[in-house]
């Protein structure tokens, strides 16, 4: 058992559940609003079979370097190791030294794969996979098999050679002629290996040369595992849509991959949202109820005034050039086309007229095409909390990843406090109240998480444990509790105070984004546009990579309509306390929906050797990095002239 396709993901699941019985569980998550989708279901079905497990967050490798020192291996019960939305691309035989009878589990939506953990001799290391990936995967794998067994053979081939040049006469010469007249008869069979050797190279090359992408979502995959395991419920399928609208909306998945898992929520939706009776009344007002619904393409519109919530979506944006006067001019005609005055767009949603509401959808269908939106809806779900608010999946997601990218200083700049979990510092347990005492068991104090080491550094930007410091270290920990607990129990208060975060959020980016548009801040290279974040009120925010991204998106979106070439983008956004700079590159498809290979990783790698450069690759994206400051202008250079 290696590689788990969707057919084999309950029997993997067994597994869990029977050495549960026998050991501890430990769960390693990322720090993503898919990854905590994902827990939060895993969790419930752990949970549903009475098998103890421990929750640890991690945002890098060396996270889980530290873990295995302080958790995994000092624990000689360990039987199950979990990994979501990590691990995929890690040498796991090398990471974790646990017990010979621990399995580790590797739930992960990043690709390519690692294909060492997929050898034979790895059994211990089920990777959970898509069967549409079989074929591509299998390839790669023959090959690397293949290949590794050719060198093998060639190492004991020089070995026999050697051993029979040494033997010598006198005068210098072979005693036996007999391993030149081998050479010189398997010299055609060498020929052939060496073409074999050089095709399969080529094959792995191919597989990991192509570029780092996402394939499906890993609350999809754990949600798809409760499917099979007939433990589904309303809560589980609101998390998996939560989770892989995430991945839909920031573009790591397509189009025709989002619409397959639309097709299994929406059965899932019709048999577990029954809210009327037979004679049509309604069964509980205040049930939580799922609907199937039409989502616009402009940010959090329920929440904030229709005017603000079209003006600083991306999409909107950059189809009516809104950073322009003409662009405010058009925006302006397009409400007035549709009958709705400037007053009553610019108040909150839920103040507006209840007619102009109605209407708005036969409207939008009407007047928006006539401006370029011709695709300015995507299907999806909303969720209604009773008689307290209706929030659609976007939403959610716009909360939670809010919630995730803000630090402290970003909140105070934005003139906002956020009431974080003051719980942060220790591991999340099924059993809270024994968090501390098992961390401690351990050998794990819960007021020193894994990652508390980095805080301390020295001049050149280097933390102690190896890596480039970041303020984000200081407080990354803090909002995954705080996005977690905000999906759980049955009051959205803790989502709407994150949606107020993101309205002021989605402001500052958007004024920086028009800021770097206006102010032709965007260097365009030779294979890609290049902008860099140094300075402002708002550079704070740019210190996490989800934020940088809504940035880098925002500008995509732009530069898909009004630039001459659809470019990928590198951002770079400076960390004035350590000195070092969050560099991350985002590829752009053609459009919306679309999704493209991201090859700099292997760029970053090419880059890096060739300036010596200091940067540290520590995210489980491959193409998020960290750079010192004084680093950053050469290194991109030498970027721009690798191919990609």
């Amino acid at each position: 058992m290696v590689r788990i396709t969707n057919n084999l993901y309950s029997d993997a699941y067994e597994y869990i559940k029977r050495d549960s019985s026998e050991g501890n569980c430990i769960v390693f998550v990322a720090a993503d609003v898919d990854s905590i989708c994902a827990v939060r279901i895993f969790q419930a079905l752990l949970k549903s079979d009475i098998i103890p497990h421990k929750i640890v967050p991690v945002s890098g490798h060396k996270d889980l370097e530290d873990a295995n020192e302080k958790l995994v291996s000092k624990d000689e019960n360990l039987r199950s190791i979990v990994m979501i939305n990590c691990g995929g691309s890690e040498m796991i035989a090398s990471i974790f030294t646990a017990a010979p009878e621990t399995k580790v589990y590797v739930i992960d939506s990043h690709r390519p794969l690692l294909l060492d953990n997929l050898l034979p001799e790895n059994n211990h290391i089920c990777v959970f996979d898509d069967e549409s990936q079989t074929t591509r995967v299998t390839g790669a794998l023959d090959a690397y098999e293949k290949l590794l067994t050719l060198e093998e053979e060639s190492g004991e081939d020089d070995g026999e050679d050697s051993e029979n040049d040494d033997e010598v006469d006198q005068d210098g010469r072979p005693m036996d002629n007999r391993p030149r007249q081998r050479r010189r008869l398997n010299e055609g069979l060498n020929l052939s290996k060496r073409n074999e050797r050089r095709h399969l190279n080529r094959t792995i090359a191919n597989y990991y040369g192509n570029g780092s992408f996402y394939t499906n979502s890993v609350s999809g995959m754990v949600y798809e595992l409760a499917q099979q395991l007939g433990k589904t419920n309303n809560e589980l399928l609101w998390l998996a849509i939560v989770g892989v609208t995430s991945q839909y909306i920031f573009e790591k998945m397509n189009t025709s991959t989002y619409a397959q898992y639309l097709e299994k929520f929406k059965d899932d939706r019709a048999r577990l949202n029954i809210d009327k009776n037979e004679d049509g009344s309604l069964q509980n007002a205040n049930n939580i109820v799922i609907k199937s619904e039409d989502e616009y393409r402009f940010i959090m519109f329920r929440h904030w005034s229709l005017y603000d919530s079209m003006y600083h979506s991306g999409y909107v944006a950059s189809k009516l050039g809104v950073w322009k006067d003409a662009g405010k001019k058009r925006l302006n005609n397009m409400f007035a086309k549709m009958g709705f005055s400037l007053q009553q767009c610019q108040q909150i949603y839920t103040h507006m007229d209840m007619d102009l509401k109605q209407m708005l959808r036969d409207k939008i269908e009407v007047v928006a095409p006539l401006y370029g939106l011709t695709d300015i809806c995507f299907p999806s779900f909303t969720r209604t909390y009773g008689w307290e608010c209706c929030l659609s999946a976007s939403d959610v997601v716009y909360s939670l990843s809010t919630i995730l990218e803000t630090s402290p200083a970003a909140a105070t700049q934005l003139g906002t406090t956020v009431n974080w979990n003051e719980a942060e510092e220790t591991y999340a347990d099924d059993e809270e109240d024994d968090a501390k005492h098992k961390d401690a068991a351990n050998g794990l104090d819960s007021s020193s998480p894994p990652e508390a080491d980095r805080n301390s550094s020295d001049t050149s930007g280097y933390g102690s444990n190896g890596i480039l410091s970041s303020e984000r270290t200081n407080w990354w920990m803090r909002n995954f509790y705080t996005a977690y607990d905000a999906l759980s129990g049955n009051s959205p208060s803790s989502l709407l105070r994150g949606l107020k975060l993101c309205m002021k959020t989605q402001k500052a980016i958007v004024q920086q984004g028009t800021s770097i548009i206006e102010k032709k801040m965007v260097k365009i290279l030779k294979n890609f546009r290049f902008v860099n974040v140094r300075n402002g009120p708002d550079l704070p925010i740019f210190q996490h990579p989800s934020a940088l991204t809504k940035l880098g998106l925002y500008l995509i979106d732009a530069y898909r309509e009004h630039g001459k070439k659809n470019l990928p983008i590198v951002l770079c956004s400076l960390d004035e306390k350590y000195n070092t700079c969050l560099l991350m590159a985002l590829t752009g498809a053609a459009s919306f929906g679309e999704t493209r290979k991201n090859k700099f990783n292997m760029a970053f790698e090419e880059a890096a050797e060739n300036t010596k450069a200091r940067i540290s690759f520590d995210s489980f994206d491959p193409s998020i990095i960290q750079v010192i400051d004084d680093d950053v202008e050469y290194f991109v250079e030498a970027l721009s002239y690798k191919k990609r």
